[in-house]
């Protein structure tokens, strides 16, 4: 990946109109009723993949990862200029931001040749999509094979780990950190995996969520065994591998690139607030709001004073 530009002008609005193009063409808004389909989010993740499989074969997919593992080898300017068109249109790939934004990044930087061989073109294009699961319920015991370098399992008996993730019931592979020194300090004798989310012993069940929806999960892990040469990083080192990965999720969120703070997703937020600020709300001492214990109007309460 080149971290400086050797584009010129010239050639720098050549790439901005190609991806334009690809843009115009396939960047049309999620199909109809893919939103509103009780699929657990099986509809928006189809869609996402079959967008992130054109822009693959376009060869737009994964700018900045090297060619030998399925990116295109550009440099940091590339992926600029497709960040400012995207942002133009519909979100496309959204459902993708945890295996693009945050596993991707974290598999080129930390996995071996082997693994990013293995994995790496298959989530550039979409083809396998990743999540990762972060909360530990209980310590991982470690037999001394492993102590030795030879990972052969990640849980046993009823030490289950258990990781919370959005999606992960239609992943194909998982990112798991899971404390493989229990005698080490707490930041200390961890260690992260690569996870096969299909495998025996892996429980996924969904959260109920306030809203209606069930697309996060609780994910458990029973007597799973994981390959040794899965490891990611170093042994007992996962806390470096953890860090770099939310640093990474920072990014992917807060450019906006893939369910990001974009103008659509603001202007929404604004559609929003807009509707709440105008509709009655029992928070104040109106005769309509009578009913309710009296406190303080919020900001958004039509009693509100206004702002100086």
């Amino acid at each position: 990946m080149s971290e400086t530009s050797t584009l010129t002008e010239a050639d720098a609005q050549a790439f901005r109109e190609r991806c334009r193009t690809f843009l115009d063409e396939h960047a049309t808004g999620m199909p109809s009723g893919a939103r509103a389909a009780d699929d657990r989010g099986r509809s928006l993740v189809d869609a996402a993949k079959a967008f992130q499989m054109k822009l693959a074969e376009a060869g737009l997919a994964g700018l900045t990862f090297p060619k030998e593992y399925g990116g295109q080898g550009l440099s940091r300017a590339h992926e600029r200029i497709w960040r400012e068109e995207y942002a133009r249109y519909p979100d496309m790939t959204s459902e993708l931001t945890i295996s693009h934004g945050m596993c991707l990044p974290v598999l080129n930087d930390f996995g071996t040749h082997e693994q990013k061989a293995r994995f790496l073109a298959k989530n550039i294009s979409g083809e396998e999509v990743w999540c990762q699961m972060f909360s530990e319920r209980a310590p991982a015991p470690t037999s001394p094979a492993s102590r030795r370098g030879r990972i052969g399992t990640a849980t046993r008996g009823h030490q289950r780990p258990e990781g919370l993730d959005h999606l992960a019931h239609h992943s194909d592979y998982g990112v798991l950190i899971a404390r493989t020194n229990p005698d080490a300090p707490k930041h200390a004798g961890i260690s992260m995996f690569i996870v096969d989310m299909r495998a025996p012993g892996v429980e996924i069940r969904p959260i109920h969520q306030i809203d209606g929806s069930r697309h996060f999960n609780e994910v458990f892990f029973t007597d799973m065994r994981i390959p040794a040469d899965w490891l990611l990083g170093e042994l007992n080192n996962g806390w470096n591998q953890a860090t770099a990965m939310l640093m990474y999720e920072r990014v992917a969120i807060g450019t906006g690139s893939t369910s990001g703070v974009n103008r659509p997703n603001a202007d929404r937020l604004i559609e929003e607030a807009t509707s709440a600020a105008s509709s009655p709300i029992p928070c104040c001492a109106r005769t309509s709001c009578a009913s309710t214990p009296r406190r303080p109007p919020s900001r958004w309460c039509p009693c509100a004073p206004a702002p100086r």
